[in-house]
């Protein structure tokens, strides 16, 4: 599921840390921690919550708040050891305080962190139970889909990419998540059906154009899926995986020079892919 696009709105998270409810009076570094994040200011949010910890007597229930807006600001700029540290102080401070403290959108937002720290069942676990409170909410679906993906969960990542459409059925983004779980199931005509669907709603997106690209690949539809393979390169040509499904498409097409050149550079990309590197490395033993 290298493919999907998993595009973490922030935005999101910032504002659902907010739904924890009032926790000072105007005119300290707390408040101006909370009015910099409702402004969606994630580096003053952070000087400011960071402030209001060193400098200010809380009651326990208020700084357990304290530590999630200051964990949701650092989530927003992904330091996600951060934003885990200050969700689990959280927690901490609640157990052993005696405080009711259980928010969903806290869990959600502990379950992303965990899940991008590789503690994936503390994740899972996390974002399945803000699900059951948060059944609508996107981040919550998205974050699982692309977990149950990584863990070859494969139905039920369709499951949570399809709520995704449903939820917000002019994003194309979900199409992309879905239309790429659907390929793991080897539903490709489905997944061709979706990975339209977002380039309908988002035509020069060069994500949503690598998704048919993708599908079409997948289908062995080489002749067909070039020229989307050509317009998705141009409009993200330093995109490895975008790369390699043009480098894909030719080599189906037996062009195998080509396709040997773009597997180079999509390894020179992102070297970091498992599957850019095997396609490199194939395409190049071939070649000697």
């Amino acid at each position: 599921m290298f493919r999907a696009l998993l595009a973490l709105s922030f935005v999101l998270t910032l504002q659902a840390c907010s739904d924890a409810g009032p926790v000072t009076a105007q005119g300290d570094p707390c408040q101006d921690g909370e009015d910099a994040l409702a402004e969606g200011n994630s580096e003053a949010a952070i000087t400011s919550f960071e402030a209001c910890l060193e400098s200010v007597e809380l009651e326990p229930a208020r700084e357990a708040i304290i530590h999630t807006r200051l964990g949701g600001a650092y989530l927003y700029e992904e330091r996600f050891e951060d934003a885990l540290h200050e969700f689990n102080l959280a927690y901490a401070i609640a157990e052993t305080q005696g405080v009711e403290f259980d928010n969903p959108y806290v869990r959600r937002n502990r379950g992303i962190a965990r899940r991008y720290t590789g503690n994936t069942d503390g994740a899972i676990e996390d974002l399945e139970a803000a699900r059951r409170e948060l059944p609508q909410d996107v981040m919550t679906q998205l974050n699982l889909g692309g977990l149950y993906g990584e863990l070859g969960r494969n139905a039920e990542a369709v499951a949570a990419f399809d709520t995704v459409t449903r939820l917000e059925p002019e994003w194309a983004g979900g199409w992309i998540n879905l239309s790429a779980a659907l390929l793991d199931l080897d539903l490709n005509d489905q997944a061709i059906d979706n990975a339209r669907r977002a380039v309908e709603i988002d035509p020069e997106s060069g994500f949503a154009l690598n998704a048919l690209c993708w599908a079409l690949v997948m289908n062995s539809q080489y002749d067909t899926a070039l020229p989307i393979c050509d317009q998705a390169v141009d409009a993200e040509p330093e995109n490895g995986a975008i790369v390699h499904s043009r480098a894909a498409a030719l080599e189906g097409l037996d062009r195998i020079d080509e396709a040997r050149e773009l597997y180079a550079r999509a390894y020179e990309l992102n070297p970091d892919s498992e599957t850019l590197e095997r396609d490199y490395l194939r395409t190049r033993i071939n070649a000697e």
